[in-house]
């Protein structure tokens, strides 16, 4: 009975010791699990798990954080687990120079501002997503076939987030404001500004115990019916999700078109219309971002 008061006190805690956050990146996971099952994907749903059973640190790590989990409840756990995984080792150093693999930097230049901006560097989120896709199937050791799947799952939920296809160029930010990690913007009643990208970051909220209901509850509105989602069906490539989708919503919403531009020292007056877009845009693409690892998944394990 302690361990299980101690279970559930774990899960009650907000979900926002990794760095979307991890709150995010495990909606993401969870979305994939539902969409999945939803799809009768049953036999991708157990090669999935078979897989991640592979993990370094499944026995590790991952065990004990499933303890008194059982059945589905575990296997959307693994799911949530495997994509804040990158992020995860990053912070206790496992990262490496595969700190690149998690953006792509497409220039935004306002219009009226003449700087030169730098082109996206290798490797990054696009080259790394597309290259992981194409040969996860064929890696024949199970330990890395498991963390190459890990970075599949993360990597399609990063490049849906618009501030990780992005960096403005300006007066103020002459050499990229990297992502929005060094523009700022403050909202009313705030004594300080916030990083651009850690706010957009931390669009979507829950906790590791309420994700899984609020992934349910997100594939079932109206709105995010297949059907609805005209992006699924026209943007095919992890071109378009970047690109055609993300770095065209960070200059509309993020940057509302160079006019979010401000510094830590003069960050950018928000108000509560840009919140409300940019949740709206943030629910959206979480919920893209784990319908395509879902439909990846289902293309690889099936």
């Amino acid at each position: 009975m302690k361990q299980l008061r101690i279970l559930i006190a774990l899960l009650l805690v907000p979900y926002c010791s990794f760095a979307w956050n991890g709150i995010g990146h495990s909606t993401g996971g969870a979305i994939a699990y539902y969409y999945l099952k939803n799809h009768g994907k049953t036999a991708t749903i157990a090669r999935v798990i078979a897989i991640l059973e592979h993990h370094p640190w499944y026995t590790a790590q991952w065990k004990e954080k499933m303890t008194g989990l059982t059945g589905e409840q575990k296997n959307i756990a693994v799911f949530m687990l495997a994509s804040t995984y990158p992020d995860d080792a990053r912070q206790l150093g496992e990262g490496g120079a595969k700190s690149q693999w998690h953006y792509i930097d497409y220039p935004f230049v306002p219009a009226g501002q003449h700087v030169q901006p730098q082109q996206p560097k290798t490797p990054n989120a696009e080259v790394k997503t597309a290259e992981l896709i194409a040969a996860i199937a064929k890696e024949t050791d199970q330990k890395q076939q498991a963390i190459d799947l890990c970075w599949i799952f993360h990597l399609i939920e990063d490049v849906h987030q618009p501030l990780h296809s992005s960096s403005l160029f300006d007066n103020d930010h002459p050499d990229g404001d990297v992502g929005g990690n060094k523009t700022f913007i403050i909202f009313p009643g705030s004594s300080s500004g916030v990083a651009l990208h850690s706010y957009w970051d931390g669009l979507i909220k829950g906790t590791f115990a309420t994700i899984p209901a609020n992934a349910q509850n997100l594939l079932k509105k109206p709105a995010y019916q297949e059907g609805k989602l005209t992006e699924l069906t026209k943007h095919t490539s992890v071109h378009d999700w970047i690109f055609t989708e993300s770095f065209s919503l960070a200059k509309e919403y993020a940057y509302k078109n160079g006019t979010v531009n401000g510094t830590k020292e003069k960050p950018t007056a928000a108000d509560n219309g840009y919140s409300a877009a940019a949740n709206t845009v943030g629910e959206k693409r979480i919920v893209l971002a784990g319908i395509r690892l879902g439909q990846q998944l289902s293309n690889l394990f099936h």
